[in-house]
């Protein structure tokens, strides 16, 4: 796991990296044209070779001398150390370029490779500002934070605590331990309660992971709590006293082997390709997005009064709270008369549909039909408070009313559309079906699950079915 999470971190530094050479390049062209009245001088080709050699050099010194895995480990801020290291990367850098462009017997004006590799510096160096602002997020309601509870007390529980402390940076947070049958004296954690409290503690504290380091056989309410927390889509992690084991695939918290019972598929491999396959779709929403304001906004404001988009509390992964945008597609009085509609609902269960709902206004009924009122849900894809393909967030409310095994389809981050969403949603009454069909997404997902989705996702619509 955390092996995992140090890699998608450093893989991100180093893409954003590239893109802000990119970036220098264009600004130093531009800069270096505006100064002195006339382009570079150099063929497009030779252009190419230096934008190659130039990203060679700063990103090769870069790791060579471990720059990104001090700026991960820095947390917070940029340590001296780290800085130092920087500054050291870029000189060795640039004296490297400056030898091969001479080598190349290239003519590159002194003006210009000043201007680049300022920029270059400037934006690596804002680059890190935003990644460690975006990313070190110490809020455990944040996605970028996984919560574990630790369950029991033992010495391989206390080297596990301490080897998670020691790389926090990575937005591991331990939420804290309940006992078993021990008493509670433990002082590396804050003590939450005890086995029997298990389940209002992983609701109350957003728990994405539960620690086991007790045997099964420690005490028989053990076995219990697993298949609860199973039941909810929370990954189980059984720390282990032995270096290996023959009959499970262990994982590795440094060098501590942890056994892990997850009924959710996706790992952390998985979750950084479906977040790839996330940027650039909702990249590609946005525009879109913006291009259906400026025809639907005006719209929307000349039949009703209010907003053009409708911001509500929605729930997120394990529990999160976070606000979903959609084109508002009612009267801004619409949550104040959903009480006194609650007898129409055709849905069985915690979910409300109504085929005539009477707080839908003309321009919302078409932006519904079409699915255009979800389009601004591009943006809370952007952020990371969902994906393109997942399970429907569910209100605030509605979570309240849910049943345990109910909050397995929260247990991943929520969609745009998922899998009952293309399987005739407008056709199911019984909320149970919807769970049902959640739960075989989150179980047998792959890449191109999600890519079929979406394709079906596309035809659903164009074809007009599906929403009501």
């Amino acid at each position: 796991m955390l092996r995992w999470r140090k890699r998608i971190r450093r893989m991100t530094y180093i893409a954003t990296d590239l893109i802000c050479i990119l970036l220098a390049s264009i600004i130093a062209n531009i800069t270096y044209a505006t100064l002195v009245k006339r382009q570079l001088g150099i063929s497009s080709l030779e252009h190419i070779g230096f934008l190659s050699i130039s990203t060679v050099f700063f990103m090769g010194m870069s790791m060579m001398l471990r720059v990104y895995d001090d700026t991960i480990e820095d947390q917070g801020h940029l340590k001296v150390k780290t800085f130092v290291k920087m500054l050291i990367a870029y000189t060795v850098a640039t004296l490297c370029l400056g030898a091969g462009l001479f080598y190349m017997n290239v003519a590159m004006s002194r003006l210009y490779i000043g201007i680049f590799i300022t920029l270059i510096m400037l934006l690596q160096f804002i680059n890190r500002g935003i990644m460690r602002a975006t990313q070190f997020n110490d809020n455990q309601g944040s996605e970028a934070v996984r919560n574990i509870l630790v369950v029991g007390q033992t010495e391989r529980g206390s080297a596990y605590i301490e080897e998670i402390k020691k790389h926090n940076y990575l937005n591991i947070n331990l939420v804290g331990y309940i006992s078993i049958k021990e008493p509670s004296s433990f002082t590396k954690l804050t003590h939450l309660g005890t086995i029997d409290q298990v389940v209002d503690i992983v609701m109350a504290y957003v728990v994405d992971e539960v620690a086991v380091a007790r045997p099964l056989h420690y005490d028989p309410r053990l076995p219990e709590l697993l298949k609860q927390c199973q039941s909810m889509g929370i990954t189980i992690t059984m720390l282990l006293d032995v270096k290996s084991s023959d009959k499970a695939q262990v994982a590795m918290v440094g060098d501590i082997p942890v056994l892990k019972f997850h009924t959710v598929s996706l790992n952390e491999s998985q979750i950084l390709m479906k977040r790839m396959l996330d940027i650039a779709g909702s990249l590609v929403g946005m525009l879109v997005f913006g291009i259906a304001y400026i025809i639907v906004g005006p719209l929307i404001k000349m039949e009703s009064p209010g907003p053009v988009i409708f911001k509500q509390n929605r729930v997120g992964k394990n529990g999160r709270i976070f606000k979903v945008w959609k084109f508002r597609s009612m009267g801004v009085d619409a949550e104040s008369k959903k009480a006194a509609l609650a007898s129409n609902n055709e849905m069985s269960g915690h979910m409300f549909k109504m085929t005539h709902d009477p707080r839908v206004t003309r321009i919302g009924g078409f932006i519904r039909k079409t699915s255009i009122d979800e389009l601004p849900q591009f943006y809370n894809v952007l952020k990371g408070d969902m994906s393109l393909v997942g399970t429907r967030p569910p209100t605030v409310n509605e979570v309240k009313e849910y049943e345990q095994h109910h909050r397995r389809r929260i247990s991943i981050i929520p969609g745009i559309t998922g899998k009952w969403q293309v399987s005739g949603r407008s056709d199911i009454e019984d909320f149970e079906e919807v769970v049902r069909l959640d739960s075989e997404y989150i179980e047998n997902w792959s890449v191109w699950s999600d890519i079929k989705i979406l394709f079906r996702t596309v035809w659903v619509v164009v074809c007009g079915r599906g929403s009501k």
